[in-house]
């Protein structure tokens, strides 16, 4: 299975999401919209392909690109655009698109979001195979098998999906709008460990979430603990108190860093398992 990646001025993000794909396909592919040799760097580091598209950013025009690579034939692709839409939570739902039994399957944007055309269908009308053309669609995600990627790859860039052969299994849907939110900031270079520490707050990592409170929480306690055992003397009720809660606290601390890393770990197995039976 291969994993490409579309993508313009996402230095910050390409190594992560290059990491990240690296768990799940045996080949991960950054096809760039613009030359960027510290993005070439980054991602061979991470142990992607990288290559630079000249031509327009179209599906049809991205898949002959991504033919005339010449890399070695794959049943399932999926393509997904790199962009500030698009979060990498998402990543093992998208992987497991390539195992439906769909030729091609496209995600577009929400019409909400859609800056390439003016002409968006009415909010009222669904979205079908013939709603939009390549060059007026924002496309999100996209799987296919190698038939399908062959078929796109021979479309011009203004066809609908509409015009494809009757014997492919096409699929369209329409992603939900994107809630208003702050929009992350694109840094043009970064260390791996902030690539890390962004992919980890982004997805919303247990070992964020929960490591960073316990070990607060953990230090307090032992702090409290060890004013304690220094003031030595007689002890009342209140430093009985005082020794309970630190007890308490040290204990929530612990409680929470074991949750955290039992979380992570459960979470890479919950992903192994969707990949296998989805």
């Amino acid at each position: 299975m291969r994993l490409v990646f579309v993508a313009r001025e996402q230095s910050l993000r390409l190594g992560s999401a290059v990491s990240r794909g690296t768990d799940f396909v045996d080949e991960v592919v950054v096809i760039s919209l613009g030359e960027d040799e510290s993005q070439r760097e980054m991602v061979e580091k991470a142990g992607g392909i990288y290559v630079v598209h000249d031509g327009p950013a179209h599906a049809p025009s991205l898949a002959r690109t991504l033919l005339a690579m010449d890399l070695p034939e794959t049943d399932n692709t999926v393509a997904i655009g790199l962009d500030n839409d698009w979060k990498l939570k998402n990543l093992p739902r998208h992987i497991a698109l390539s195992r439906s039994r769909n030729d091609i399957y496209i995600a577009f944007k929400h019409r909400s979001v859609n800056q390439r055309t003016e002409d968006v269908p009415d909010s009222s009308e669904a979205i079908t195979i013939a709603s939009y053309s390549y060059e007026d669609a924002a496309i999100s995600v996209c799987a296919f098998t190698k038939i399908g990627l062959r078929a796109l790859a021979k479309a011009s860039d203004n066809d609908k999906p509409a015009d494809l052969s009757r014997d492919l299994r096409v699929r369209i849907i329409e992603l939900d709008a994107t809630p208003v939110g702050k929009e992350l900031e694109s840094l043009t270079s970064a260390s791996r460990f902030a690539q890390l520490f962004y992919w980890m707050l982004e997805s919303k990592h247990p070992l964020i979430v929960l490591g960073i409170p316990g070990i607060i929480f953990f230090t307090v306690g032992y702090q409290m603990a060890t004013a304690l055992i220094d003031i030595g003397g007689p002890h009342d009720t209140v430093s009985i108190g005082v020794a309970l809660a630190a007890f308490a606290i040290t204990f929530i601390g612990v409680l929470s860093l074991v949750s955290g890393l039992v979380l992570y770990i459960l979470g890479k197995q919950i992903d192994k398992v969707q990949l296998e039976y989805s």
